[in-house]
């Protein structure tokens, strides 16, 4: 019967996937794993040396996986109508659609697909409704939240992924850095990580700004190049830290954190309520 199942790790190049491979190798230190890494080519740097680090440091082999077209042939596809938390069309496209082809070649087996959401997290995941599928989540059956993803982390010598690295702005004393694996330009950012990206790797700001057109931007009611002005920076910056601050306080009024929604502008509000979903929103593959 062990010829006919495949244990397959899909590996984001994030934190959580990272653990759970660590995890996963000592609870069943016998089973043999298959690692795959969906590559949209549009990632950062980072990403694919974190996965070098994970191959070395674990003594595994990662299969990059890349979808049948590149992002700007798929953007072409949709007459360069941008993707957005509403119009997801990159995760099915470049992730989920690629998946499912990939195991294709496996139609034959019964296939065990582990996926590294946290028992702390409020969201379901890729779930396939294939018959030979089935999904796994080691972290929510064990009870594994972000602090125990961390220590696996730091336990393994692995480490976060360097994208996690903060800038400090002392000026207005902040921390702030991109908080998800995926494509540089993810339209699940909020404007502090685009001021992020534009300051950590303004080549790729560059780049993403000349995928937007007139009335196509990665931020609702905002281009790229507005959101890249000095003055633009500037109150994003203080809006950060006063929704910062109010978080530290806890003020709550009526149930809700008072005041906390006043400071967010209208992209990072939608981003908000979109996260409240039960589903899975990020690209996790």
């Amino acid at each position: 019967m062990k010829n006919k199942e495949l244990h397959i790790i899909s590996v984001s190049g994030g934190k959580d996937s990272a653990a759970l491979v660590i995890y996963l190798k000592q609870k069943y230190p016998n089973r043999k794993f298959e690692y795959i890494f969906f590559d949209t080519g549009e990632e950062l740097e980072d990403t694919y040396n974190y996965l070098n680090k994970l191959e070395s440091n674990l003594g595994i082999k990662i299969q990059y996986i890349k979808p049948k077209k590149s992002f700007i042939e798929f953007l072409h596809d949709h007459n360069d109508y941008l993707p957005s938390p509403q119009k997801r069309w990159c995760t099915i496209k470049m992730k989920i659609e690629t998946f499912f082809e990939f195991m294709q070649r496996y139609k034959d087996k019964q296939i065990y697909n582990y996926v590294g959401i946290r028992a702390d997290e409020d969201r379901e995941g890729l779930v396939p409704t294939k018959e030979n599928i089935i999904t796994i989540m080691p972290f929510k059956e064990d009870g594994i939240n972000l602090n125990d993803v961390k220590r696996i982390l730091h336990d393994a010598g692995v480490g976060l992924p360097a994208y996690y690295d903060v800038i400090y702005d002392e000026k207005y004393n902040i921390e702030y850095f991109r908080s998800r694996s995926g494509c540089y330009f993810c339209f699940f950012m909020r404007q502090i990580e685009w001021v992020w990206l534009l300051e950590k790797h303004p080549d790729k700001f560059q780049k993403a700004m000349e995928f937007e057109k007139i009335g196509y931007s990665w931020i609702q009611g905002m281009s790229l190049k507005e959101l890249s002005k000095p003055h633009t920076v500037k109150k994003i910056k203080e809006s950060y830290k006063r929704y910062e601050e109010m978080k530290k306080k806890r003020q709550i009024k009526n149930g809700t954190m008072f005041g906390e929604m006043e400071f967010l502008s209208k992209h990072d509000k939608m981003i908000d309520e979109v996260e409240k979903d039960e589903f899975c929103i990020m690209c996790i593959l």
